[in-house]
């Protein structure tokens, strides 16, 4: 496990036997009587989580989902869990759905992702655009021209979007925003085993950093799948660490940038948000945000640290050490007084 202290290194944990696994269960969701979705997921996850799960690897809409066989004679209720519906290891559940892409195809639509969100160029949210490709040099995202008709929006988000509060902030400790999607997540990992999905080290890195950073999650997904993904990994009930708040797309800003005389419209993470709910401990000094797409920094990339996408992690998940050097940086930084001149690009070679 890695350790807790700002001049010491991780020590990576040899232990794969977490309390999240040893109380999993197996299903296996059978579509169409032919494709066949083996899942282990937390026995404590609600249906809704499963829903969102098969979401992810099937692309039908977990709100058009009929999953038959969880509970004798009946459909259950979303919010009913595994364990309170007597559920049992090895259990076949039938899916009934049509794939959102299936749905559209007569309108000539492109497949939505999981979540129905697209932004107004056509282009899913984990998409790279030419930008996000292009950070190995300070400053290279500033390149991008920002148009300011984003101002008003941002006042409306500020003023009106809700927040779940998780944890109350804690005095003098700084904040990590942490996207979840390929940053901490394999939202397509074909498993379907949820403890394979989560990045390796994840539970390891957010304690390491706890006692230096407070943390918010900041996903670009609707609330309830923001939810469902960081209670399938067991971030809400870890005894070493906190989660403060989660955020979701409605917090999140559309934007037009022109970067080479390209003309994109796409959204952003606005830290400002953050920094004006709770002035008293967050600002840009104190402020680091992980995610694995660069143009989620367009407003903020003083702030911005961006990381390698964890993708495939059926084929990642020994070498994938991303999270565990990571936390090698955060911690060495914790103790300054001021993030502001730091070069977040070479985090990986900071001495």
């Amino acid at each position: 496990m890695m350790c807790d202290t700002a001049n010491s290194e991780p020590i990576e944990s040899a232990s794969s036997d977490d309390e999240m696994v040893r109380e999993s269960l197996s299903i296996e969701v059978v579509w169409k009587g032919s494709e066949r979705y083996p899942l282990r997921i937390p026995k404590y996850a609600t249906v809704l989580s499963v829903k969102i799960l098969i979401e992810e690897l099937t692309e039908i809409d977990a709100r058009s989902q009929k999953l038959l066989g969880l509970v004798k004679g009946k459909l259950p209720k979303d919010s009913d869990t595994l364990v309170d519906l007597g559920v049992v290891d090895g259990t076949k559940v039938r899916l009934m759905g049509t794939r959102v892409g299936d749905r559209l195809k007569d309108a000539d639509h492109h497949p939505l992702r999981q979540t129905g969100d697209v932004n107004s160029t056509g282009i899913s949210p984990d998409t790279d655009y030419p930008w996000d490709q292009d950070t190995s040099k300070r400053g290279s995202g500033r390149s991008q021209v920002v148009s300011e008709d984003w101002k008003p929006n941002m006042e409306q988000i500020i003023q009106n979007a809700e927040i779940r509060m998780m944890n109350a902030p804690r005095l003098d400790k700084k904040l990590v925003v942490l996207d979840l999607d390929y940053t901490l997540f394999d939202c397509k990992n074909v498993s379907g085993n949820v403890a394979d999905m989560a990045r390796p080290g994840l539970h390891e890195f957010l304690a390491a950093i706890y006692p230096y950073y407070d943390l918010i999650v900041w996903s670009q997904t609707k609330w309830h799948v923001v939810e469902s993904k960081i209670t399938l990994l067991g971030m809400l009930t870890h005894p070493l660490y906190r989660i403060t708040t989660a955020l979701d797309i409605s917090t999140m800003l559309t934007v037009k940038a022109t970067r080479n005389g390209q003309l994109m419209t796409h959204q952003v993470k606005p830290l400002e948000f953050i920094w004006s709910r709770f002035p008293e401990h967050y600002s840009r000094h104190n402020t680091i945000h992980i995610d694995d797409l660069s143009r989620n920094f367009a407003l903020n990339y003083q702030n911005g640290l961006k990381i390698r996408p964890f993708k495939r992690a059926e084929s990642m998940t020994r070498s994938d050490r991303e999270l565990f050097k990571l936390a090698h940086y955060l911690l060495r930084i914790a103790l300054l007084p001021s993030f502001e001149d730091l070069d977040h690009s070479q985090w990986s070679h900071y001495r």
